[in-house]
């Protein structure tokens, strides 16, 4: 460093094994080399960061995250230093990285870099996607493949193009998201083939829409099924957020007869983020239990262990390929 009229700088930074907490969320573990060359008045901080590990902290929110590269949020004052300094930073993973959190877990590599000023820090760059799975509203959605560009130069605007996969009823539902962030385009295909309308009955109700217009439910239990629904949602996102449980599904209304009077109660927790554990059970008989576990070994296989109400036991393993 040099003292007097005009101070100037160059300096060096090494970290190895350095921890991360940003953006919020996230929490990293990198290793860097940086330099600071110039002066109060044009200097650039340049260099090559590594992440050797990514994960989510207990505090995770999804839509927190999204938030914060939506490109709406007021930049926070910053002194005449931080507007005078480039910064041109490389940041790759060195690995796959694995993210796990109960909601949410995501597998992919990252090439990106970081540009800008140190006043307004902009990311270009790609992410991609090979698998994963989210839970929302009530279903998980496995994460095929997608990437994730940021290629606007003024500013962090994720753009997205990601296929998601689910099953309800026994169709295969995918969904594809594509557009930035804030303002994502979805369009809906289905195995058997299905228009798209029938394709959001089933994902909001569970049914196509033939089927419920054919549905000879009374409109009483027809209306108490959707009261008892609303509130057992509820219930069971506050338990979900009080004990860190990726999925607990209440069905109030799944033995209204008869034969089975009883409420149907779903668990799915994500142990790691290879192994997935079900648990399924009709309150009132604790033999109508069935207990899933999925393990997958790569994006492109998994095995299913199922063990039935039944005490029977099954082995499922599925392969996926694109071509």
């Amino acid at each position: 460093m040099i003292y007097g009229s005009q101070p100037a700088f160059n300096l060096g930074l090494q970290a190895t094994s350095m921890r991360v907490r940003y953006p919020e969320g996230l929490r990293s573990v990198v290793d860097c080399n940086l330099q600071l060359n110039g002066n109060e008045a044009d200097s650039t901080l340049s260099g090559r960061v590594v992440i050797d590990h990514l994960s989510f902290t207990q505090q995770f929110d999804l839509a927190n995250f999204a938030s914060q590269f939506n490109g709406s949020s007021v930049a926070s004052a910053s002194s005449a230093f931080q507007q005078n300094m480039k910064v041109n930073v490389a940041i790759q993973s060195a690995r796959d990285v694995n993210l796990v959190s109960s909601q949410l877990s995501m597998q992919g590599a990252a090439n990106l870099n970081l540009t800008g000023t140190l006043a307004n820090p902009v990311i270009l760059g790609r992410v991609n996607l090979t698998g994963g799975d989210v839970f929302f509203l009530g279903k998980r959605y496995e994460v095929r493949n997608g990437t994730i560009e940021f290629s606007n130069p003024s500013l962090t605007e994720p753009v997205v193009n990601l296929y998601v996969a689910t099953t309800v009823n026994q169709y295969n539902i995918t969904l594809n998201f594509i557009g930035p962030v804030e303002q994502l385009r979805t369009t809906y295909t289905s195995d058997p083939p299905l228009p798209p309308s029938d394709i959001i009955n089933l994902l909001a109700l569970g049914q196509t829409a033939e089927e419920s217009a054919q549905s000879t439910t009374p409109a009483s239990v027809g209306a108490e099924s959707v009261v008892a629904q609303g509130v057992a949602s509820q219930v069971s996102g506050k338990i979900q957020k009080l004990a860190s449980i990726s999925q607990l599904t209440i069905d109030p209304m799944a033995g209204n007869n008869q034969v089975n009077p009883g409420a149907q109660v779903a668990i799915q927790q994500r142990v790691s983020g290879n192994i997935l554990l079900t648990f399924s059970t009709d309150v009132t008989s604790t033999q109508a239990t069935t207990v899933q576990m999925q393990y997958r070994t790569n994006p492109q296989t998994s095995v299913t262990v199922l063990r039935d109400q039944n005490g029977g036991y099954a082995v499922d393993l599925r392969l996926h390929k694109s071509f």
